[in-house]
């Protein structure tokens, strides 16, 4: 057991609450709303972004505090990632998966936690679970042949990252498993060019014959029974939690922040604008109407979310039933917010598409983040309405 593994010297200004780093990450946000368009135009979040998030101490929210994090709970990890997402979309996505990876690496076996976090918790990781790697087993472990996987955001200033791939069996079905790549294994190829979270830098990477230990991989049936390897040594019950329970809050949280901030932006926009005519737009009911119907959704979508992490948190793996709804709910409260943003984004007229608007942004980030797999509402009610209907699990889906 590597139970007294962390070398880092904590020095007395970097003790940290979640008060703490709720009040660094809000001095933060008048600079990250100036630096919202370069990030657009570079398509990466600054470096000194990043560096900014390790200091305020964002990788430590749920990393165990034998590693020296924190522990603050997911629902520290929603509230401060769409906190972020007030200020810019691509921010928050990215803020939202430093904090959430070491949440991942905890579940793994204790030597890969011990790799990983050997001089301290800052340490910024990505990670991609699309099984498209080519591996082979070799003695102690595997080997990842090759892997060209799209889509890793954040990982231009990321150190590690995990990878996916099946393993074949030679008596059932491939096992999928998660690798875990360490610094200069792997190549980074410049490939994200979209319309939408267009600052997050989801790049390609590429690995090729990379020898992973066998204590340097997870399998993902694990994480989605809520068995996994590093459950045996950290106790907080977010590391006993059924992946499906928390996994799309990775995503809802930074939606749920951009759409927040392009409400509060409309509002104090119309507070003083007058119509062509003279009159002041917020005295006209229909704006009221609908700005009170997209706070309301927003509303809703959150306490759907939060209503997720409290299942995620039972002092006991969450029951087929609850992983179902709350895949359920994951997927409706991104259908929630996609409503708001669309509504503030009609009220806005033709200026909210003016290109130095926020707004247009928010609106073309979250429209985005909502066509990620892993909200597809097909998908999640499917597996909801099967359990209502006594049917059994659908055996292609392989996260609930």
């Amino acid at each position: 057991m590597l139970h007294n593994v962390v070398k880092a010297d904590f020095r007395p200004e970097r003790e940290q609450s979640l008060a703490t780093i709720t009040d660094r990450v809000r001095e933060l946000l008048p600079a990250i709303r100036e630096r919202a368009q370069l990030a657009e135009e570079n398509r990466s979040i600054p470096a000194q972004s990043a560096q900014e998030f390790l200091d305020a101490g964002l990788a430590r929210i749920l990393t165990p505090k034998r590693f020296g994090g924190l522990e603050l709970g997911l629902q520290a990890w929603v509230d401060v990632s769409a906190q972020i997402g007030e200020a810019d979309a691509a921010h928050a996505w990215c803020a939202s998966l430093l904090i959430h990876h070491p949440h991942y690496l905890a579940q793994f076996p204790e030597a890969a936690q011990a790799a990983v976090w050997a001089d301290g918790p800052d340490v910024a990781i990505a990670a991609t679970f699309t099984p498209t790697s080519k591996v082979e087993v070799v003695d102690g472990g595997y080997l990842v042949v090759s892997s060209s996987i799209p889509y890793i955001s954040g990982i231009n200033h990321c150190t590690w990252v995990m990878v996916g791939g099946m393993v074949p069996q030679a008596d059932g079905p491939p096992d999928w498993r998660l690798f875990l790549i360490p610094p200069g294994k792997f190549k980074v190829l410049d490939t994200w060019h979209t319309s939408g979270m267009r600052g997050t830098g989801s790049n390609t990477v590429v690995v090729e014959n990379v020898f992973v230990p066998a204590e340097h991989t997870l399998g993902v049936a694990q994480m989605r029974d809520a068995m996994t390897p590093g459950a045996a040594v950290n106790d907080a019950p977010m590391y006993h939690a059924p992946w499906i329970t928390y996994a799309p809050l990775t995503f809802l949280a930074p939606m749920l922040g951009a759409a927040r901030g392009a409400l509060e932006e409309y509002r104090s926009w119309t507070a003083k604008r007058a119509s062509l005519f003279g009159a002041q737009v917020a005295e006209f009911v229909s704006i009221q109407v609908h700005l009170a119907r997209a706070a309301s959704t927003l509303d809703a979508a959150e306490l759907l979310m939060k209503r997720c992490v409290e299942v995620a948190e039972l002092d006991r793996p969450a029951s087929e039933r609850l992983r179902s709804r709350t895949y359920r709910d994951q997927a409706r409260a991104s259908e929630l917010i996609v409503d708001a943003i669309d509504t503030i984004m009609k009220i806005s007229g033709a200026a909210g598409f003016a290109s130095s608007s926020p707004i247009q942004r928010a609106w073309r980030d979250v429209h985005f983040a909502s066509a990620h797999v892993i909200l597809n509402p097909e998908v999640s009610f499917s597996a909801w309405g099967r359990q209502e209907f006594g049917l059994d699990r659908d055996p292609k889906q392989l996260m609930y």
